[in-house]
Formats: structure tokens, sequence, C-alpha cells
């Protein structure tokens, strides 16, 4: 199994099993974090929608971008259920998105870099269809030792350090650099009983 195979298996209970992984307080941290009202807005890998049917509250139009097709469903059930028609689920890769250049105000990637081979590869996708002065909110796991993760959930980072999603802004071109901790942590505890609670950072910058 891989990571698209091991989260289509799981779309249809994976907002029961997000609840224990990460809290409702970081959708609204990294939301809360830019202007959303009226923008075009990308989600990368934006699972059953946990970002996406929030920002669709307010935005003019959201993509919603991930490579399982079962977690794009669900997600579209969801925004269907609450009648949020500028919700257009897109299945495809984070090192190649299937977005033009220069299209989206702002990007948010939410618990998804980890899972990303080539995090400066998709970064710098992310710069290539954002439009200028347009906004990256990325959130995710600081640097942790849980190596189970990589087996259970098919992590391909064990998190991140800050210094490392810099240099990585800066290659891709962005300015205006933030990365900071949010104060929360992720926990995860693998079929062994074995815990891990990393603290969860918000990554943002310009282009």
């Amino acid at each position: 199994m891989n990571s698209i195979n091991y989260f289509n298996s799981i779309a249809k209970d994976w907002n029961k099993i997000r609840v224990d992984y990460f809290k409702d307080e970081l959708r609204e941290i990294a939301v809360n974090s830019v202007d959303i009202k009226e923008k075009v807005i990308a989600d990368l890998g934006a699972g059953t929608g946990f970002i996406s049917l929030r920002v669709g509250e307010e935005a003019n139009l959201v993509f919603p971008i991930d490579s399982s097709k079962n977690m794009l469903k669900e997600l579209h059930k969801s925004a269907k259920d609450k009648n949020l028609n500028n919700i257009y689920p897109i299945k495809g890769s984070l090192e190649d998105l299937p977005l033009f250049d220069n299209s989206v105000d702002i990007i948010f990637m939410n618990m998804a870099l980890h899972h990303v081979t080539n995090p400066d590869v998709a970064i710098k996708e992310m710069n290539r269809v954002l439009k200028k002065d347009g906004q990256l909110v990325i959130t995710d796991v600081e640097k942790h030792s849980g190596e189970w993760a990589s087996k259970e959930m098919y992590d391909v980072w064990l998190g991140f350090k800050h210094d490392q999603l810099e240099s990585w802004y800066k290659e891709a071109g962005f300015i205006n650099i933030d990365v900071k901790s949010t104060g929360l942590i992720a926990r995860g505890e693998s079929s062994e009983g074995e815990v891990i609670e990393p603290k969860i950072f918000i990554a943002k910058a310009t282009k």
C-alpha cells in the first residue's frame, strides 16, 4: 500500500480519525492569518475539506487538490450538503499542480507537506500558480522521532525544521517569510501504543 491507497481506504472515516490528530483550532489559526473574502483559493492536500469547507463560506472560488479520489468524493458530498457551489475538487499531484500560472490569490496546505516526496518542488509549484502578492499558508508538524509514522501513516517526512521551510521558500522566490509555532500539538499513536506529540507550525509567505 502507498499513501494514495491508504487515504482512499480511510476517506469515509477520516473526519473522525482527524479529530484525534489535530484540532479545529488549527483551521482557524490558518484561515484567520489571511483575508479570504472574495479570493480565489487553492487548498493543497485538501483531504475531506478541513480547510476548503471553511474558506468556501467567504471565498469566491476554492480549488481543493488531492491525489486521493475518495477523499475528494467525501469533500464534494460535504460541499453539496452545505450548499457551497464555489468549491471545485481536482485530483492531482502537489508536485505538478493542475492550475494555471498566476491564477490563485491564496494557497493553504494543512498537514499534507510531510506526505510530499519533494517539498521543494511542490513549493516552487505553489509560487508558480500564485498571483503577484499572493499568499501561502502551510501548517504542518515540526521535526519528530516517530519513525513508525512512515510505515503506518505513509509519512515521507517526519516533520520539518523551521529553517528548512525558510530555505525552500527562499529558493522558490517567496518573500515576507514567517515560520513560527502555533502553540498546538498533533497527537499520533502507533498500533503498538507509541505516542508522538509534535508541535505544529504555521509557515506564511508572499509571492
